[in-house]
């Protein structure tokens, strides 16, 4: 969609407005929290045919049965999210085929709200969390696109009949970006109900927003409401912003991100065959300890199952309590040969982990920047998975280095670079 520069100025500033607001808002951000008792949640019901919904609020968005989403403060409850044709193609959060989400192409506006009813809701932590996607494809809308920000507003009916906020309302989620596969990501925060006296409220109130304006991008898929309350008043110590697997070479990439850390030990990053069973451990990774910025984490399965691998991380906080992230899969072809490098950069060792299906020998050479061969090594590689180490580079200067490994029959196995920290 073509905008005239004064256009394009007004969307950055307000977008810089927005990106400000949510620093310093994210701050207290939380998804989830120990013994959550779930009260209400939407996962917008199952089938193919596309429906409205009546917590969508008119003012916000209009309804669009068929037809491609083009026009700005348009939705519909689908079950794909491909409603243009540049958008992401994806089921819903939980992988069901017929599983339902809301598909929005948004625009600055209060979308949706749901009034929870309850005999009495007692002072303490409740949560509202959800499952949102960018479904730009990456690059859409480059250099500058528009992206999804969720606002979150929960308030309380007083006993003067009036809307009042809870503690932590309104909370400004961080934008959500673009990705070059579907990303389902769990945002939320927590919101503190006081003591209002004799008095006990009956209705809570939570409304949804999109804080940034219509334009080039800003369309998004949103699935799994749910709104708790935090038995034992303690929050999840992480905020995940996404997690990601991806095949490189024989191996998984496994990336991921927080928006703040609250007494981080470490994260645990695990795999299973079938995504419900037999999670076993594959990597651990420091956390910050307490961050209040966006930290980006990442591991290697260097030994990857052929075939679909489901992946999570149990993350770990100091007093030994821990959360689990949500699961995503990855599909993997194992080729004849696979090398993966198990960190990098590298301080003392370099270690070299082959795939293979026959036994050979390989070489492999460290090379520097001005093209001197500066490590050679020649390592026998037996059916399996088998871990070498390079020797005696411990007096390399620190930099850029190019790693080669052929096999005995001169292809190449790898190269890439490495750095020596």
């Amino acid at each position: 969609m073509e905008k005239n520069f004064a256009l394009k100025l007004f969307q950055n500033s307000i977008f810089l407005l927005i990106l400000l607001a949510v620093t310093t808002s994210s701050l207290k951000a939380q998804v989830t929290c120990s013994n959550e008792s779930v009260l209400w949640s939407e996962n917008f019901g199952s089938g193919t045919t596309a429906t409205s919904d009546p917590n969508v609020l008119t003012s916000g968005l209009t309804y669009q049965e068929t037809g491609s989403l083009s026009d700005e403060g348009v939705y519909r409850v689908v079950n794909n999210t491909q409603a243009k044709g540049e958008w992401h193609l994806s089921t819903d959060h939980t992988g069901d085929l017929n599983g339902k989400m809301l598909v929005v192409n948004g625009q600055a506006e209060t979308f949706y709200q749901r009034e929870v009813t309850s005999p009495g809701f007692a002072p303490g932590t409740y949560t509202v969390s959800l499952y949102v996607m960018n479904v730009d494809v990456a690059g859409l809308c480059a250099p500058n696109p528009l992206l999804p920000v969720m606002t979150f507003n929960v308030e309380y009916l007083s006993e003067a009949n009036t809307w009042i906020p809870l503690a932590g309302s309104p909370y400004i989620a961080v934008p959500v970006p673009q990705s070059a596969t579907p990303v389902w990501t769990n945002i939320g925060s927590s919101f503190t109900l006081p003591s209002t006296g004799n008095f006990m409220p009956g209705v809570i109130r939570i409304t949804l927003g999109d804080g940034t304006i219509g334009g080039c991008g800003n369309d998004f898929a949103l699935d799994d409401v749910k709104f708790g309350l935090c038995a034992e008043g303690g929050l999840a110590p992480v905020e995940f912003i996404n997690f990601k697997a991806q095949q490189k070479g024989n191996s998984v990439n496994l990336d991921w991100s927080t928006a703040q850390e609250v007494n981080n030990s470490y994260f645990e990053v695990q795999r299973s065959a079938n995504g419900n069973s037999n999670w076993g451990k594959i990597a651990t990774v420091s956390g910050a300890g307490n961050s209040q910025v966006l930290r980006n984490y990442s591991a290697v399965d260097a030994n990857p199952l052929s075939g679909i691998n489901y992946y999570r991380i149990r993350q770990v906080d100091y007093d030994g309590h821990f959360k689990y992230s949500s699961t995503v899969n990855v599909k993997t072809n194992i080729a004849k040969t696979g090398v993966a490098v198990l960190v990098n950069p590298f301080r003392s060792n370099l270690t070299v982990s082959f795939t293979s299906t026959t036994s050979q020998v390989v070489s492999a050479k460290l090379i520097d920047i001005t093209g001197k061969q500066v490590a050679v090594e020649k390592w026998s590689v037996t059916p399996g998975t088998i871990r070498q180490d390079f020797s005696n580079i411990n007096s390399l200067q620190q930099g850029l280095y190019i790693l080669s490994i052929r096999n005995n029959s001169g292809e190449i196995l790898y190269n890439g670079k490495v750095v020596k920290q």
